[in-house]
């Protein structure tokens, strides 16, 4: 039995009322849009790590991973899974596939070491690009940016900004690690997460969203966030 008011105004008194969605009985998991996208109106290339289902990387945007996993190795960085990389030995390195990044403008992404371990003295991360040609087909890569290695448990977002010389019909992105100084390997652990290109051929001069679905146009990333629908009452 139910009463409801509006401003002093009675609107039903004492009516049955059943909510849908009632104590124990099954609901729905929270919806999570799908945000891996390649070639994308807003975005060149983004990746959450968590969209595929079956734990992987998406072999549609990444051509090469070297010792690397995607889960939740180091617990959380930014929402759900990330890609990390903990072995000690061998290269660690991570390659787009080719891209288009004429009208590319920035490079996002999440990087840290999570609950795993970080170190004071294991060398730097690496970001660079490659151009691919007819005339140019080898593995020449020119640095985009240095980003020392984690040396606490915060998660740090990067943003570097593409220069001309790097926009073109087929370039590939490229995360690696030098090799490490010593004969017992790396010390740490990191990991990305939320990974983001940004197309800036389309630029929107008003953001408008009710959210009913989600415009994946509209947003980049919503870490912690869900999307829900709310009980509904007759």
């Amino acid at each position: 039995i139910a009463t409801a008011t509006h401003r002093g105004q009675i609107i039903f008194k004492d009516a049955l009322a059943q909510q849908l969605c009632e104590q124990g009985a099954p609901t729905e998991s929270p919806l999570r849009p799908n945000l891996v996208e390649l070639h994308g109106k807003h975005v060149v290339l983004r990746d959450d790590f968590d969209s595929n289902l079956q734990a992987e990387l998406d072999p549609s945007i990444w051509s090469e991973c070297s010792n690397c996993d995607v889960g939740e190795q180091c617990g959380v960085l930014m929402h759900g899974r990330a890609l990390t990389f903990c072995e000690p030995f061998g290269e660690r390195r991570l390659t787009t596939v080719a891209l288009n990044t004429s009208t590319a403008s920035v490079l996002q992404f999440a990087l840290g070491s999570g609950s795993c371990r970080f170190s004071y003295s294991d060398p730097g991360i690496t970001v660079s690009y490659s151009l691919i040609s007819t005339t140019n087909t080898s593995d020449d890569w020119i640095t985009l940016g240095q980003i020392r290695a984690p040396t606490n448990s915060s998660t740090v977002v990067h943003l570097l900004a593409l220069p001309e010389s790097s926009k073109a019909d087929a370039v590939r992105l490229r995360w690696s690690q030098e090799a490490p100084h010593g004969p017992e390997g790396y010390e740490s652990c990191w990991g990305l997460d939320n990974v983001l290109l940004v197309n800036a051929a389309h630029r929107v001069p008003l953001l408008e969203d009710n959210l009913d679905p989600l415009d994946t146009g509209n947003w980049l990333f919503f870490p912690g966030a869900t999307v829900k629908v709310h009980p509904v009452f007759i």
